[in-house]
């Protein structure tokens, strides 16, 4: 039971991270990681960041991922729904019974508090040195 419920629960962060575009969010990185390593064998690794993300040079991986970002946001977020909506009154004369309402019963508390917990705890025993005695 528990393993279904991790599995799902993955399931559920995979399908999550998919429709958020997760895996372009990757592949950028990647594409920022390479550019960087690429740039920084012609120059210093500050000049090679300021390539990476001054948008004046970008990569192959880069340009594809702008075109796949571009069509995603193409896609219509909303579903037209033709279908009116029907709206269903009860009558007075239904044949669906009424639910019944019993009041609410509470049995004991789960944890009976002790009563040795209400009373002052016992004078302490006067202790003896055995070196004294």
């Amino acid at each position: 039971m528990q393993i279904r419920h991790r599995v799902m629960t993955m399931m559920m962060a995979l399908a999550l991270f998919v429709a958020i575009g997760g895996p372009l969010a990757v592949l950028q990185g990647v594409a920022w990681v390479n550019m960087v390593h690429d740039f920084s064998k012609n120059g210093s690794l500050t000049q090679a960041v300021e390539k990476t993300f001054d948008g004046q040079h970008p990569c192959p991986l880069c340009k594809r991922i702008a075109t796949q970002r571009a069509s995603e946001e193409k896609v219509p977020v909303t579903m037209k729904i033709d279908k009116k909506a029907e709206v269903f009154i009860a009558t007075s004369g239904s044949d669906l019974p009424l639910p019944v309402v019993d009041p609410m019963i509470y049995g004991p508390p789960l944890f009976v508090v002790m009563p040795e917990r209400f009373v002052a705890p016992p004078v302490p025993v006067p202790i003896r040195c055995a070196l004294f005695s």
